[in-house]
């Protein structure tokens, strides 16, 4: 079952294609299981159609409510490490001109290097072998880092040493920081229940149509595409690496530039 959910929800078109034909299959179904009941004329099921109807959707409005919640709120903390990051490398590139030579040069390269290794990681996409180079790289450069930093500390342990190691740990630490954030997606069961509480919607909206022995295109059509781009949108929000709202890499890309030996000097 999990592995179901994930597929239909891996991406924001499989979300448009399996979802909207899935809603209006089932806005179909209704409808004709109405017509019977219309056909019936029983008047005291007809009356409680309406109640039910009502009681779904907005059920269905709060289950969409909540999502967008936890997946706006899960965007909004990627794009926030982003811009933590870029000021942690950043400030650690400044603080290394404390450090004497041949540290000073040989850590400003290391960190440009490590700017590289930290956009490449977001460029890796969804493909499981380049987000693991990029990790491997990204703790390798670490570790020389750190070492640098003990080989400094152990020379001249000062205060502006100890700046400069202070920077550096909260770097590392952000890398994983942000690694896990973007594996924090909505779970799985959160996905199920809307996806099933939308199912419901759209089908007592067909099967109220049916009962009334009309229908509507907004009933039978658009209501489910407009549920299915709803939940399309939620599912992007939540994706790290996919569709079309990405996590903005902007501040990375104008570190890489600010701390690049070729810089223009104004």
């Amino acid at each position: 079952m999990d592995e179901t959910i994930n597929h239909i929800f891996s991406s924001q078109w499989s979300v448009i294609f399996i979802v909207a034909a899935l809603l209006l299959l089932l806005a179909e179904w209704g409808y004709r299981l109405g017509l019977h009941l219309h056909n019936a004329s029983d008047e005291a099921r007809k009356s409680q159609i309406g109640t039910i109807q009502g009681a779904v959707l907005g059920l269905l409005a709060l289950l969409l409510g909540f999502t967008f919640a936890m997946a706006v709120q899960r965007y909004d903390t990627r794009r926030d490490l982003v811009v933590q990051e870029a000021n942690s490398i950043g400030t650690t590139f400044l603080r290394a001109a404390f450090l004497p030579e041949p540290h000073h040069t040989e850590v400003e390269n290391l960190l440009r290097n490590y700017v590289d290794v930290r956009l490449e990681f977001y460029e890796a996409g969804n493909d499981a072998m380049k987000i693991a180079t990029t990790e491997q790289n990204s703790a390798r450069i670490q570790q020389q880092l750190w070492v640098h930093a003990v080989e400094t500390g152990k020379a001249s342990p000062t205060p502006l040493t100890a700046t400069f190691v202070t920077s550096l740990n909260e770097t590392i630490d952000l890398d994983s920081t942000r690694l896990a954030a973007m594996r924090n997606h909505v779970p799985g069961s959160v996905w199920l229940l809307l996806l099933l509480v939308a199912c419901c919607g759209c089908w007592a909206t067909g099967y109220a149509a049916g009962a009334t022995g009309k229908r509507t295109a907004f009933s039978q059509v658009v209501l489910p595409i407009l549920i299915t781009v709803v939940i399309s949108i939620l599912v992007d929000f939540d994706a790290t690496r996919r569709g079309l709202i990405g996590v903005n890499q902007q501040s990375l890309v104008l570190l890489k530039q600010s701390i690049s030996p070729t810089q223009p000097k104004p």
